[in-house]
């Protein structure tokens, strides 16, 4: 291959091996790296510069050091940390999981309405730290391509979880046509009227009182007004 054809990022990374294990990069702040591979090309990050010998990407076959043991027995829980720091950042994130308003929800009542409103809010942090991410891409003359295609599906993301949301608040509203409400209204009249009678009111009095009731409620405006309390406007 001539030294003087520039591959793009996708030319690039089609051409490690399939059995490769690792692959050395340049890192955004122009730090040598290894990347490990063996569980997939993703952990190839978006400012990682692929190095070239020969104009084939730099990779191993093969781990360095040797193979590690499994630290815990089947049963016995997750590995301990392999060092003090790895405990720290273990503590640490668990400790901002037991935080996360969206685990917290899921984790009171999965039914709740917040998990959706807290879902929706995930979904949003996430869209503007990538956008955040595409800027910074694009000021260092970095591809962008991957970033835009995952923010285009955070904000597809975010956008299904508000029409589910708007359904949800709609859902929360009475249905004044329906046959359920017109027989609650009635019980709801049959009870005042007993009510009244009860509390001494004379009978043309409370009969006098449900057909005004009755003329306001045939007003056009009514429903209308109803509706628009129901919203809290």
């Amino acid at each position: 291959m001539s030294a003087a054809t520039k591959l793009t990022r996708e030319e690039t990374i089609a051409l490690i091996p399939t059995d490769a294990k690792r692959v050395k990069v340049t890192d955004e702040l122009g730090a040598l790296r290894w990347r490990d591979i063996e569980n997939g090309l993703d952990a190839i990050l978006d400012g990682d510069e692929i190095m070239l010998l020969r104009g084939d990407p730099i990779t191993m076959k093969n781990k360095p050091g040797r193979r590690k043991k499994a630290v815990a027995a089947p049963g016995m829980g997750a590995p301990a940390p392999v060092s003090h720091v790895a405990a720290q950042v273990k503590a640490a994130k668990s400790a901002h999981i037991k935080r996360d308003s969206l685990f917290k929800s899921v984790s009171q009542s999965v039914d709740s309405e917040d998990v959706l409103h807290y879902a929706m809010m995930a979904f949003a942090e996430e869209s503007a730290s990538l956008g955040f991410e595409r800027t910074e891409a694009e000021r260092k003359g970095s591809e962008t391509s991957q970033l835009s295609i995952r923010r285009i599906g955070a904000i597809k993301a975010l956008v299904d979880s508000w029409l589910k949301r708007k359904d949800q608040l709609a859902g929360k509203m009475i249905d004044l046509d329906s046959p359920a409400f017109a027989s609650l209204f009635a019980f709801m009249v049959e009870t005042f009227r007993e009510a009244m009678l009860k509390g001494g009111v004379p009978p043309d009095q409370a009969e006098t009182i449900f057909v005004a009731l009755s003329e306001r409620m045939a007003d056009d405006t009514w429903e209308q007004e109803a509706r628009n309390r129901m919203k809290g406007a």
